[in-house]
């Protein structure tokens, strides 16, 4: 009944099965292949390196603000005339914190530049990002230092100049580091080694917090036993640029020197057309299997001498693959290089579902408020009666809860993952909605009641007592259901579906959104707050998350231990089943996959 000749043009053609789609990257190049740990280790860690500095800046901030913020208010008096930030204003402080958000933007924009595009690869990319860190801090070290006086009105434009700039590089690795670790990682690991960036992220919040926390207690404690007013600025100084001068040393000039230590991307060379360097790439991170090694040398008897064979067979099949894939993704049939690097290209039919699929994750990211309320933590905690140390172990518990979805990425899959998390983020909002409808009204009635009994007051108290729980693990499981899916796995899978061809311009285009959604939704949250309370609040949250689980189920595919060009025949199975019906005519020909022509040209 069944055609042999169809058969063998589509093998694994199934209505039933969504893994019907894959025609002929039914296996992976790299499967026989033993992998390099030391390689494979430098790879993973350099890109998470700097994601751990933007961790670490993220929670030394606020210690930061709070020591310039501390040296002026000192002294109510004349003394104030000594250093710049001893009349910091609101708007200043706005910018300070700002600055690294439009930086980030900044950045993003760039890589969406053609140029950039062209002539940029990931690991120039990681390099220039690793530069910017280490000049924008020793900046911020400069403007309490060399330009602290209070009459150099320089100061203040030099911290927001190194703020800028750091944002800037921040930009480049939320764009570089997923894509750099996507396209070199083996399939089996790379959902966890990319969801690991968010918890590095996560661990660097963590260290942040503790680095400011020590510097600022030692410094408090140096301050109070001094006696006159200069030597408490004194003590000041050196806290708030001792953090920034901790990160220079310990930190960036250590990662940017690491950055020097690993490959170009492979994939990126490969559809570049640096098939040399692009080998040598893989080498890096893969060394010949003894197995794999023999079966290759009984097929191939002119490699005999070669004892890396395997890894050649395993190039050129990789390079075919990308031709395939790259073809597939273009706006016409006939691929060129123009095409392929035109905005229109992103936006085209064959990219929509990987457009879709990642832009709906990364908006959905911010608007379930996870990333904002972060901010606003502590006075959720205060409002519910607790103190500062309950923000301490939120970060911890986000580390926690990002340390096992990498674990569970891979052996889980992304599509559960990420429903478990809207599920979890929708019931602990609507718990936190109803927490805190009953907590106002509560405290309104206790308000219009001036003359309540003692029993209503003890009753009232008792009620706090027991919302003031519920409120902390309700927390605590909405900021663990984000660190589930929306936290490590938007960036993975936005990483993992797009083509080789536009993949550099969707990550850019996908981090400026997300800044921007970022800075929108900050902004408008303590506006909402204050007009209408908690409680709305967190049932719209509840809403957008019920919302989320929506889009995932119909909208974001299946990536679990596909390579990225499995993904790809994934979203574009018409278009690859074409492409790879002409393909099977020539198989007979039984042609040299090291013949794969570069797809690009010189």
């Amino acid at each position: 009944m069944d055609d042999p000749a169809a058969s063998k043009k589509q093998p694994a053609s199934s209505s039933a099965d969504s893994s019907a789609i894959y025609t002929t990257i039914t296996t992976t190049p790299t499967a026989n292949l033993s992998i390099n740990v030391l390689g494979l280790a430098l790879v993973c860690v350099t890109p998470m390196a700097l994601g751990f500095v933007y961790g670490f800046d993220i929670g030394s901030t606020s210690f930061v603000l709070a020591l310039l913020l501390k040296a002026g208010g000192a002294d109510g008096g004349g003394g104030s005339e000594i250093v710049w930030w001893s009349h910091l204003t609101s708007l200043q402080q706005g910018l300070f914190v700002s600055a690294l958000s439009l930086g980030a933007l900044i950045g993003s924009h760039l890589m969406i530049l053609e140029w950039c595009t062209k002539n940029i690869g990931r690991r120039l990319e990681l390099q220039v990002a690793a530069a910017l860190y280490l000049v924008g801090s020793m900046i911020n070290i400069a403007s309490g230092t060399l330009l602290q006086s209070s009459h150099n009105e320089f100061g203040f434009c030099a911290l927001f100049l190194g703020r800028t700039l750091f944002g800037i590089g921040v930009g480049l690795v939320m764009h570089g580091a997923p894509a750099y670790l996507a396209e070199m990682c083996p399939p089996q690991i790379r959902g966890a080694v990319v969801s690991a960036k968010e918890t590095v992220i996560v661990s660097g919040i963590v260290v942040g917090y503790a680095v400011g926390n020590w510097i600022s207690a030692s410094t408090s404690s140096s301050s109070s036993s001094s006696s006159s007013y200069s030597q408490q600025q004194e003590g000041h100084l050196a806290s708030w640029t001792q953090i920034y001068v901790f990160k220079v040393v310990l930190l960036e000039v250590p990662f940017f020197l690491l950055t020097f230590c690993i490959p170009r991307s492979m994939r990126w060379l490969i559809y570049n057309g640096y098939r040399k360097e692009a080998e040598q790439s893989m080498r890096f991170l893969y060394k010949s299997s003894s197995n794999s090694s023999s079966t290759t040398t009984t097929n191939d008897s002119s490699n005999n001498n070669n004892k890396d064979d395997d890894i050649s067979v395993a190039f050129d099949k990789l390079a075919k693959q990308i031709e395939e894939t790259t073809e597939a993704s273009s706006p016409s049939p006939s691929f060129s290089n123009e095409q392929a690097n035109n905005m229109s290209n992103l936006l085209s039919k064959e990219n929509r579902p990987a457009l879709v699929a990642s832009m709906g994750l990364i908006v959905f990211q911010q608007v379930s408020g996870q990333p904002s309320l972060l901010s606003y933590t502590t006075l959720l905690f205060e409002q519910a009666g607790w103190g500062g140390n309950a923000s301490v172990l939120t970060s911890i518990f986000m580390m926690c809860m990002s340390t096992s979805t990498v674990l569970f990425v891979d052996k889980v899959g992304r599509k559960p993952l990420l429903k478990l998390c809207c599920c979890v983020m929708m019931g602990a909002s609507l718990v936190l909605c109803i927490c805190y409808w009953y907590m106002t009204t509560a405290a309104a009635s206790n308000t219009a009641a001036s003359n309540a009994t003692l029993d209503n007051t003890v009753e009232m108290t008792e009620l706090s007592s027991r919302f003031r729980w519920i409120v902390l693990i309700a927390v605590f499981l909405y900021i663990g259901g984000y660190q589930i899916g929306f936290g490590p796995l938007t960036w993975c899978i936005a990483s993992e579906v797009f083509p080789l061809s536009i993949r550099g311009k969707a990550m850019a285009l996908g981090v400026e959104v997300n800044y921007l959604l970022s800075f929108l939704v900050v902004f408008v949250l303590p506006i909402l707050q204050t007009a209408l309370g908690w409680a709305p609040i967190f049932a719209v949250f509840s809403c957008l998350s019920a919302l989320g689980y929506w889009f995932v189920d119909h909208y974001v595919p299946e990536t679990k231990g596909l390579t990225l060009e499995q993904i790809q025949k994934k979203l574009l199975p018409e278009r690859m089943a074409s492409i790879n019906s002409l393909d099977h005519d020539h198989d007979d020909d039984d042609e040299s996959p090291s013949e794969t022509t570069r797809l690009i040209p010189t």
